[in-house]
């Protein structure tokens, strides 16, 4: 029973999905903590309020991951649509308009996340895809945004790693959004949002120096930030750092993460 009880104590309700398992949690969290602390409670109490509690944990379905999605959708409502031709703006606004159901619906799970991720490089795609009308007479396929990323595959890289080649800009380097060690729960995701400054034309290879710790993956590429995710694969205890390399450069550590 201590254990279950852990297990619901460390749990941030906001991360699943309303349903009765999630209603029912905090009475049934009550309700095994006043055995525990019961010394005259029999074996039988014990049992029923320990099966009781892991039935309901086993009912909690954990969201989707939409902070991506979110993240590349606020970029595409920035935009400003009179500048592009009437063609990719009509894509982009197909791909927002997708993102947006995506979004508003409450009850998708991880069981869910191949389509939050699929509407993510959806849009992605869409937004790195928009011409400019002043360079679509001149038979311009590109809004100079950047190509949609190699790794748009959505694959787990080897050993965990994603990686590109490109042209090599001495003067390029890579700034990221988490460079604070942190803790990250077997099977849990994370994602990192790279940014390449001074290498328009360069994408960041994307590694987890342990790959059996964690597993990456790349979600999508906006301009010069490109966004990874990475999975806790390993055993808790365990850590490992997250590098990026640019093309013909050393790499580089962001931060440390272990795995919870």
């Amino acid at each position: 029973m201590q254990a279950a009880v852990d297990k619901a104590d460390s749990l941030d309700l906001n991360d699943y999905t309303d349903n009765d398992a999630k209603a029912a949690l905090p009475d049934a969290l009550e309700a095994a903590k006043e055995v525990l602390a019961d010394e005259t409670a029999s074996q039988e109490a014990v049992d029923e309020q320990t099966i009781a509690l892991n039935d309901i944990l086993m009912g909690l379905r954990r969201k989707a991951d939409k902070s991506e999605l979110n993240s590349i959708l606020s970029k595409a409502q920035a935009v400003d649509t009179s500048e592009y031709t009437a063609a990719s703006v009509a894509t982009l606004k197909s791909a927002m308009n997708r993102a947006l159901a995506i979004i508003d619906d409450k009850d998708m799970t991880e069981e869910d996340q191949p389509k939050v991720d699929r509407a993510t490089r959806a849009l992605a795609s869409a937004y790195n895809a928009l011409v400019p009308k002043s360079t679509s007479s001149s038979g311009s396929s590109s809004s100079g945004k950047g190509s949609t990323s190699v790794n748009i595959g959505n694959a787990y890289g080897a050993a965990g790693v994603v990686s590109a080649s490109q042209s090599v800009a001495a003067n390029a380097y890579v700034v990221s959004d988490t460079t604070v060690n942190f803790m990250l729960k077997r099977g849990q995701a994370y994602c990192f949002k790279m940014t390449v400054v001074n290498g328009n034309a360069m994408t960041p290879g994307f590694t987890a120096g342990n790959g059996d710790v964690l597993k990456t993956q790349f979600v999508a590429k906006i301009g010069n930030d490109y966004y990874y995710r990475v999975y806790a694969t390993g055993t808790p205890g365990q850590s490992t750092g997250v590098y990026t390399t640019l093309p013909g450069q050393n790499a580089v550590k962001h931060c440390t993460v272990t795995v919870g």
